[in-house]
């Protein structure tokens, strides 16, 4: 789980400190809700911004579930590709976030490094047109352009051939690379992927997405087969 009930007011109080127009609206044994305005303050490629904005924020409790935010004032244009119907903002995959935060979850560090530039490459969208830090797709495609980069490998059959071989294998270094090099996995992509190999908690990450991987393959080659057979 990432937050207990315990837990997670040392964090919010933390929380409250640099973002000081957060207060806690809600709490029950599900989750807390903070409710408030956050102030971005952002500069990069030469564009500054310092504004801010009404937000709601979500922290599960006793979940693996990450925290989210939903956008209360409706300053993200219904139509930009990275929020929901909801509102609720995209920031990243589950994988990067955990992964970032592998060693214990921190509400400020996930505010400065997530939640902000996301309202930062917003703003900087709308005026340019261009994400200033490059753009991620959504479901199974940035699932895959994530473990591109973790693996850096841009073929999305070997980065699969990769994440299988993590969630079904342990790590021999002598044994050739399942990316189909014909070279020996330590002399290949051995040196990027052993820790996903031998953390129990990067493994375990790997597994929850690449499940999703094959079980959206599989329904996609079934609908395939449907259709050849219906004509």
């Amino acid at each position: 789980m990432i937050f207990t009930k315990e837990s997670v007011h040392q964090q919010i109080k933390e929380l409250v400190k640099v973002q000081s127009g957060l207060h806690i609206e809600s709490e029950n044994k599900a989750q807390i809700e903070l409710i408030g305005e956050i102030s971005v303050n952002c500069k990069s490629k030469g564009y500054v911004l310092s504004d801010n904005y009404p937000v709601q924020i979500v922290i599960p409790l006793d979940s693996d579930i990450l925290p989210y935010v939903i956008d209360t004032g409706n300053r993200i244009v219904k139509d930009y590709p990275h929020r929901y119907e909801n509102g609720e903002l995209c920031l990243e995959t589950d994988a990067t976030i955990r992964i970032r935060f592998l060693e214990g979850f921190s509400l400020v560090a996930w505010m400065q490094e997530f939640v902000e530039p996301y309202y930062f490459s917003y703003e900087f969208f709308q005026r340019y047109g261009e994400f200033p830090f490059g753009e991620r797709g959504h479901g199974i495609q940035g699932i895959m352009e994530t473990y591109q980069d973790l693996f850096q490998e841009k073929d999305p059959v070997k980065v699969l051939a990769l994440m299988r071989s993590i969630c079904e294998h342990p790590y021999r270094g002598h044994l050739l690379c399942p990316c189909g090099s014909e070279q020996k996995l330590r002399l290949c992509h051995g040196p990027i992927v052993m820790k996903y190999y031998t953390d129990n908690r990067l493994k375990e990450i790997v597994q929850s997405d690449y499940k999703i991987m094959k079980d959206y393959l599989v329904n996609y080659y079934e609908q395939l087969r449907y259709c050849r057979k219906a004509k």
